[in-house]
Formats: C-alpha cells, structure tokens, sequence
C-alpha cells in the first residue's frame, strides 16, 4: 500500500502497478489500488466488463468511493486474501509461496488490522462474508504472522512497543517477532574508543592521508587532519552503537514475548538492489536464528 515507486526503484524495474508484476526470478509485486481492485472484485460478481467501467467510470461512484475509506481499505485486505488463496489451474497448489503485505505504519496499520472484524459486524452480504474471510486469515496462526519493523530511535521504538501492545490487546493478529532494523555496530569497547583519539594522534598517517586527499604534496599537512577524521568517524561510530544498545535493550525489555531480530546499518551512498540483497540475506539469518523462517533447503541460510 502507498509504495509510491520504491519497489521498482530498489529492484531497477519498471513501474510497479495495479497487476502482479515480476519483479525478478521468483519475487513479483503489486501496488494496492482500490479502485481497480474493485473494478476486477465487480466484474467477477457482474460478468460484464464494460458494464463495471461504465459503473466504475461514473460520477456517482466517485464520490462515493471518496468518501468511504474502510470500504477501500477492506477491498486492498481482500486483494490480499485472494493472493493468499490464489491457486494453480491444473494442480491446485499455491501460486505464491510467501504473500508479503507491507502495511502502514502504527496508527494505520492498527485500524486495519481491527478493520474486518469490525466490518464483519457492520456489512451484510458478500461484503459481510469476504469480511470474515479476511478476519480468518489474519488471525490463522497458521498463515500468519506480523512482524513489527523499527529502528533504533526515540519514537520509532516507542511507535513499536505502543502497536505491540495494542495489537495484542485489541486484535487476534499473531504476532511473531520484531525486527530491528539498521542496527549501527559496535566497533570498539569503551576503553578502546577513548584511547582512540590519542592513538590517531601518533599514528603516522602519512601513506592513509594520501589516499584519502589525493594530493600527496599535501600529506605532511594532511596527516594531522586524517587523524582528527578519522577520530570523529570513531567517535560517531561508538555514538550510533551505543545507542542501538539502548534501544535493543528497551525493546527486550518493553517487548518480552517476541524474538527480535537485527539487521545491521548498510553503509552504501545509495541503496539499490545489490544493498537490497545484502540485507535480504541478513534478514534471513536473523529469522531463521530466532525459528520465525525454516532453514534454506541444504542447510545453508
């Protein structure tokens, strides 16, 4: 929902639209558009297609369809069941192994995860019925599991622990893990990073200058400012550490009852599809440590 071109930015692929499009081998995706999910949701019901874009292409329907977001929001939800439940013609198996639903972020994604359950009590009808279909699936154990996804920030953590707790207060949704994500590394012990600054002091830094500056006319004069570089990149690097320390601590602390997973901060000037792979490999790791993936097949994760 609401991808906004970053899926086909990271994967270098087309746009992505309102069709499931191939993104690379084995990874397709689709962009939630209501309106034509609607569209396909009435053609099935109506059997005539230009009839629906009459329908659908309407001033009427508009209007309507602006003013009834949980209507909207239920139809992307049954976008999703369908996926899910999307079989094969001839063998009748799954045609996706694994169906991903980025949600949105905390205080919407809480409405939809209570969203079927309070439509079901509101509909009547097919709506009514594809209501407490999509409220089976969310709540299956089965087939389902939500991951909560934040970084090790201030309110971030905090956006996390309030949807971990509503979720589990207020919904069925079973929740599986929590996912830390661009986690700085810890570099240097404390003691280590307080001699650093007097040991890049003495440091003879000449060959190292020159190739950070470029200039090596200028290393004499450009030692002194690596070290005082580099002793500020140290100093950074410790900062970020320790405060994905604090944050990992308060997530275990505030968020007992789920496994956490960490995926380490990529270091790229842009992130695209080879950082993109980087992480999906990490993140594998992280989810199979904690049990939420089954191993790769061959034992290699």
């Amino acid at each position: 929902m609401d991808d906004q071109g970053r899926t086909s930015q990271l994967f270098g692929a087309g746009p992505l639209g309102d069709r499931v499009t191939p993104m690379r081998d084995s990874i397709s995706a689709i962009q939630l558009e209501p309106k034509t999910i609607v569209a396909d949701y009435l053609v099935k019901q109506v059997k005539i297609r230009r009839l629906v874009e009459h329908i659908v292409g309407s001033r009427l329907f508009d209007a309507w369809f602006r003013v009834s977001p949980a209507i909207k929001e239920m139809i992307c939800l049954g976008k999703v069941e369908g996926l899910v439940e999307e079989r094969t013609w001839w063998r009748k198996e799954p045609v996706w192994d694994l169906v991903i639903f980025d949600a949105p972020a905390t205080g919407h994604g809480l409405g939809l995860l209570r969203l079927p359950e309070q439509a079901a009590k509101l509909l009547i009808g097919p709506m009514r019925t594809n209501a407490l279909s999509v409220q089976g699936l969310l709540t299956n154990r089965k087939t389902t599991g939500l991951l909560i996804v934040t970084i090790p920030e201030d309110m971030p953590v905090n956006e996390a622990v309030h949807f971990h707790d509503e979720a589990r207060a207020h919904t069925s949704v079973p929740l599986s893990g929590v996912v830390l994500n661009a986690a700085a590394p810890a570099r240097f012990d404390a003691a280590s990073a307080a001699a650093l600054p007097a040991a890049l002091a003495d440091a003879p830094l000449g060959p190292l200058a020159g190739a950070l500056f470029g200039d090596p006319a200028a290393v004499a004069e450009a030692g002194a400012a690596a070290g005082e570089v580099l002793a500020r990149a140290a100093a950074w690097s410790q900062v970020r550490a320790e405060t994905t320390a604090r944050y990992r601590d308060e997530l275990r602390t505030r968020i007992p009852d789920l496994p956490l997973v960490e995926v380490p901060f990529v270091f790229a000037e842009q992130f695209a599809t080879t950082e993109l792979e980087q992480v999906a490999l990490l993140l594998e790791r992280g989810l199979t440590a904690a049990g939420l993936l089954a191993p790769a097949q061959g034992g290699a994760a």
